[in-house]
């Protein structure tokens, strides 16, 4: 009888250990940046762990006075950042309220990158990264030999970023140069990391670098004419596919080793940069106005169309649904199964991609001078799915 006392003893220790155990990753988890750069993460997925709004219920809009084509991210206290045209970076409440705004000395169109500690990382056109606490007082500056359109990537010791020196700067969370390498044409799109360390890089030339991760040339390929703005990046597969859209139309999919796999004709210019689903499926709009769901081997899954051509890139949600801004002004909700969910009408053009708070709520800046917040009003939280 003892014995069997001292075993339910051990027993129910070790039942105590995994459950606290279980509540630290769940804690973890929970703590988990939202939205932490353009395209959420370093492989530019576009998938968020959240599941987004259900309906177009519009819980606030922020005005400023200029335009916004700057794509918002989402800290884990819920905090929104966004730059701005005006050169400002704005810190939002999650009620919609101003908590600080940052003046820069010149416009803003990149995404900021939030560091684990909090920090904030722009690029403007006044060719200067700012890190940025987050209490909106500046860290540091770094300043490339020209201006800076491409938002950047963070890693725990990292960032990376291109300029329109042909240059792809990568410095240290203090803000002290790593590498750099120097490619022959502006560097506009956010790189992009693989899970092995790979930086992939595309310059406006319309060539794709692998670099390692010390910033030695792995391979490049040239993929077609190249985008002149900072949206279009490379997306990374899970199974280290890279899919990039081109300037003449072309989505691409480039294998690890640098070889084309595929390609997808749209007839008109992709500068969105995909998203990818859990499934493997990707998704990505072009100026023809239409959305496309596309199989890893390369077969149509869906099609949608929107009444104007598509710069913002997608977002998928943690139960597949797909959200997008086009130039007619409207943010769509589309299904995992390519049907309307639903959508909003704003009074400019989208140019800004969305992102996903921890509550549901959608958010995205329009040409209309509004960063608007979508969501249900009556959610106050959403059930997150980490990829494993």
């Amino acid at each position: 009888m003892q014995r069997i006392n001292k075993t339910c003893l051990i027993l129910t220790i070790f039942s105590i250990v995994s459950i606290l155990s279980q509540c630290n990753r769940i804690q973890a988890e929970n703590d988990k940046t939202p939205w932490q750069m353009f395209r959420g993460d370093i492989r530019h997925t576009g998938q968020s762990a959240y599941r987004g709004a259900q309906t177009n219920t519009v819980k606030w809009s922020y005005k400023i006075d200029t335009r916004i084509t700057s794509s918002p991210v989402v800290a884990s206290d819920g905090t929104i950042y966004f730059g701005s045209v005006d050169g400002r970076l704005y810190a939002i409440h999650p009620d919609g309220t101003t908590k600080w705004a940052f003046q820069a000395g010149s416009e803003i169109t990149a995404s900021p990158a939030l560091g684990d500690d909090g920090t904030i990382y722009i690029g403007s056109r006044d060719k200067k990264m700012y890190a940025i606490t987050p209490d909106g007082k500046p860290k540091w500056t770094y300043t490339a030999g020209d201006i800076i359109l491409s938002s950047a990537t963070v890693t725990p010791d990292a960032l990376y970023f291109g300029s329109n020196d042909n240059t792809l700067y990568v410095l240290t969370a203090d803000g002290k140069l790593k590498w750099k390498y120097t490619a022959k044409s502006n560097i506009t799109a956010a790189p992009a990391l693989g899970t092995d360390g790979t930086v992939y890089l595309f310059e406006i030339s319309g060539a794709l670098h692998a670099l390692s991760p010390d910033g030695v040339e792995k391979w490049t390929k040239r993929v077609g004419t190249g985008v002149y703005d900072s949206y279009s990046s490379p997306s990374i597969g899970a199974d280290g596919t890279v899919y990039v859209g081109t300037d003449s139309g072309r989505l691409v999919a480039v294998k690890p080793d640098g070889n084309v796999k595929w390609y997808v004709n749209t007839g008109k210019a992709v500068h969105c940069s995909p998203a990818i689903a859990t499934d493997g499926t990707i998704v990505f709009g072009s100026y023809s106005g239409m959305v496309y769901a596309v199989t890893p081997d390369c077969k149509l899954k869906w099609s949608f169309k929107t009444n104007g051509w598509v710069e913002s890139s997608p977002v998928i949600d943690a139960e597949g649904t797909v959200y997008l801004g086009s130039s007619d002004g409207r943010l769509y909700a589309i299904n995992a199964g390519g049907t309307l969910k639903w959508s909003y009408q704003t009074k400019g053009e989208i140019e800004s991609s969305p992102s996903i708070g921890p509550d549901g709520t959608v958010y995205i800046g329009s040409n209309d001078c509004h960063l608007y917040a979508i969501g249900d009003t009556s959610q106050t939280t959403s059930v997150p799915v980490f990829e494993k």
